[in-house]
């Protein structure tokens, strides 16, 4: 299916917006199931789905899914009356729609190819590796306790950051589209990124200036206006599980934390969702399917 004209410009507006503004692009809206239907779903995307190193499940599969990723909170939340969760670490735009993904079991062929037709609920979390968002934000560490790397007011930074989003929206606005076309009656919901940086950082965690942290974490919501903007053109809705998250960044105390930082325990990943992060997605995306 060929992109509408405008779509490219629809969304480098958006991030010009955002980058002047710093604010998020409403979420499109659907009616819900009727509450007697039977929910057939399906779990798309990379590693904020899978769910890698929350337990021996993600250790021992390529894609390192794990039982404790939100997809499998969603699927008891909604009762569903089947679930396959295919996402897998790594993935980019291309994984879900049309080329196999490398994995350290084997090749993985694109993750719709296995989704039913009949699928009446997806998820969808993507676009994280596409920009390669941790290289990107590195260039804002300091090198050492109380640095300033000054990346907010680096404009080769700022450049590279606002290409990479707007280079983004039009490929998850194809992914959506394709899981449209393989699933055409299903209930389509984009799940958004961050909640790992707050306004501080906190050394050697996440080690930035406080107001680089702030410029990164404005960076994250001008990601969530990217890709809100590609679920309201494409018939998706979207989640932000970002400013839900307030207070439970990857700085916050470790009962506090739901999303870790550079240096994650032995039962999370590094710049990854834990377990109480994992839940903290599930709700939000529960809040929206039930609505």
């Amino acid at each position: 299916m060929r992109r509408p004209v405008g779509v490219r410009a629809a969304v480098t507006a958006a991030v010009v917006a955002t980058v002047a503004a710093v604010s998020l692009v409403p979420p499109a809206t659907a009616s819900a199931a009727p509450a007697n239907s039977k929910v057939r779903y399906v779990a798309l995307g990379d590693s904020r789905a899978a769910g890698p190193s929350l337990d021996r499940i993600a250790q021992t599969n390529g894609c390192k899914r794990s039982d404790l990723g939100y997809p499998n909170l969603v699927a008891r939340g909604v009762d569903a009356a089947s679930f396959l969760n295919l996402s897998c670490s790594g993935a980019r735009t291309e994984n879900v729609t049309n080329t196999p993904q490398q994995t350290s079991t084997g090749a993985v062929p694109p993750q719709i190819d296995r989704m039913p037709s009949d699928t009446t609920l997806v998820t969808v979390s993507i676009g994280g590796n596409d920009i390669r968002w941790p290289t990107l934000i590195s260039r804002c560490y300091a090198s050492g306790p109380g640095g300033d790397a000054g990346c907010r007011t680096n404009p080769a930074f700022i450049r590279d950051a606002v290409v990479a989003l707007a280079d983004i929206g039009p490929k998850v606005w194809s992914t959506l589209v394709a899981i449209r076309v393989k699933a055409p009656a299903a209930r389509i919901v984009l799940v958004g990124h961050g909640g790992i940086f707050g306004d501080r950082g906190c050394w050697p965690n996440l080690p930035i200036s406080d107001a680089d942290a702030v410029w990164v974490n404005g960076f994250f919501a001008m990601f969530n206006g990217v890709l809100a903007t590609a679920a309201a053109t494409s018939g998706a809705e979207f989640v932000d599980v970002a400013t839900t998250s307030h207070g439970h960044d990857a700085c916050a105390a470790p009962d506090q934390r739901w999303f870790e930082g550079r240096q994650a325990g032995p039962s999370a990943s590094p710049l990854h969702p834990n377990a109480a992060g994992m839940a903290h997605m599930a709700r939000r995306v529960l809040e929206v399917v039930h609505r």
